[in-house]
């Protein structure tokens, strides 16, 4: 069972579910896509002319199909900032085998990240060019197609993406937004952001109780080098292998996950004699108890910009 997430806006919760069991993405086409030159992946321009020729003439204008997209981590930071207004947001945790018992011809498909278009690609143009069979022109067609649909500059990857790609007569037009109503089966989890608005709190468990999600809030540790989460129990959860699981090992003082097997992160495993010596050492209380503090610090500052200067 494979899970692929979407990230959301507080804003858009009772939106998202204002259809009674279904859940409303919007979706876009390619002439719409954050990133205009990822369609640069589908052609080599450095080919003989006469072969972009055959490319303008059979391949032509591509065709616009309502395009989503997932990511297959909860955890990107980067995507929490970007799409889930800076961790206020949520994500939907959605169910790919269930997708597809909806949507058989019309699966998620991971995206593919490359430093420069497909050589590939170049055969498949040289022969719809040179030697000019149907067969050739089709599949040259097919291939622009899925390279300029499944394909980004490497520099996208930490989004770690996956697309789906539906006909026009799947979707609505609503308010001028492209909306797919997927069955809300195709949900099993949602996770509120560590600063989802409380106000918000009541519509996002009201949803999660009514449809039986399963329910996470991201926390931000001090010690985990990546967010984990939580559920109204208490219980602490990580993202591992592509799910979020129960955590193997956690603090017991502040139940943040532990990398390895232990009894308490390193924050918490500072005791009160660990920070009595470190006062003891610490030599600005000493500079402060003679008053002394404020005057050193502005002559480092000073020594510092004679420095840069």
């Amino acid at each position: 069972m494979t899970k692929i997430y979407k990230y959301f806006s507080h804003e858009i919760l009772d939106l998202v579910f204002e259809r009674e069991d279904y859940c409303g993405l919007k979706f876009s086409r390619p002439q719409d896509y954050n990133d205009p030159y990822e369609l640069f992946l589908a052609l080599d321009l450095s080919v003989p002319t006469e072969h972009l020729a055959t490319y303008n003439d059979v391949v032509q204008k591509l065709p616009q199909f309502p395009t989503t997209c997932f990511s297959k981590s909860p955890i990107v930071s980067p995507m929490w900032a970007h799409y889930a207004d800076n961790h206020s947001g949520f994500v939907l945790e959605f169910d790919t085998e269930v997708i597809a018992e909806h949507y058989p011809e019309n699966p998620a498909r991971d995206v593919i990240y490359r430093d420069g278009p497909n050589e590939e690609l170049n055969d498949l143009l040289a022969k719809a060019s040179v030697v000019g069979k149907p067969r050739h022109a089709s599949w040259l067609r097919d291939a622009v197609f899925v390279e300029a649909y499944f394909s980004k500059y490497r520099d996208w990857a930490y989004e770690q993406e996956c697309r789906m790609i539906v006909g026009t007569e799947d979707t609505e037009d609503m308010a001028g937004n492209t909306i797919l109503f997927l069955p809300v089966n195709c949900i099993s989890a949602i996770i509120v952001g560590s600063k989802f608005p409380e106000s918000k709190n009541p519509t996002a468990k009201r949803i999660a109780d009514r449809y039986e999600f399963d329910t996470y809030r991201v926390e931000i540790g001090r010690s985990y080098p990546v967010p984990y989460f939580e559920n109204d129990a208490g219980t602490t959860f990580t993202f591992e292998d592509g799910e979020v699981t129960e955590a193997d090992f956690i603090c017991e003082s502040c139940s943040e996950p532990l990398i390895e097997e232990g009894e308490n992160c390193p924050w918490c495993r500072i005791t009160e004699g660990h920070m009595h010596n470190a006062a003891m050492m610490n030599p600005f209380r000493m500079l402060e108890k003679y008053g002394r503090l404020d005057s050193y610090l502005e002559e480092v500052n000073r020594i510092k910009r004679r420095t840069r200067s």
